[in-house]
């Protein structure tokens, strides 16, 4: 069985031009776009468990990417915001990089969040990716790049 990541990703999940320069101040960001959509009901409750899970270790996963996650009751099911920052910003990565992708995952069912972590590992690995995400100038741009990628990978 295979999970189809672009199912959670909605045309309206993608952020071309995260201007924050902080972690913090990127994920309060993107989160109040989500509560702004709709998608999650209580935005300071997702704050304050994606800063939990951030202080216990950071997200940044290094090359300029980071997968800030966490479950809540918040949602009604997994939903991905992916976001771009042109500049790049502070995310405390290991490799002390800036931070130009963030996937961010939010989702109540951790069977699901698994799945798709796994998958947005599987997707990182392409440069010819990342470099679609990174050079995108808009949400359709970075929507782009998942179909061209292909978006599903097998599940575990």
């Amino acid at each position: 069985m295979s999970m189809q990541l672009r199912n959670y990703i909605r045309p309206d999940c993608f952020i071309a031009d995260l201007a924050e320069t902080s972690r913090d101040a990127a994920l309060r960001r993107i989160v109040h776009e989500a509560a702004g959509r709709g998608l999650v009901k209580d935005e300071n409750s997702v704050f304050a468990k994606l800063m939990q899970r951030e202080n216990v270790q950071s997200t940044a996963v290094g090359n300029g990417i980071a997968i800030p996650h966490c479950f809540t009751s918040e949602t009604p099911d997994l939903i991905i915001i992916v976001a771009r920052s042109p500049r790049g910003l502070e995310f405390n990565s290991f490799d002390g990089k800036p931070t130009q992708i963030i996937f961010l995952l939010i989702g109540n069912r951790q069977e699901r969040q698994l799945k798709a972590l796994a998958q947005i590992a599987w997707l990182i690995k392409s440069q010819a990716f990342i470099g679609k995400l990174i050079c995108a100038t808009s949400a359709q741009d970075m929507a782009r790049a998942f179909d061209e990628e292909g978006a599903t990978a097998s599940s575990a």
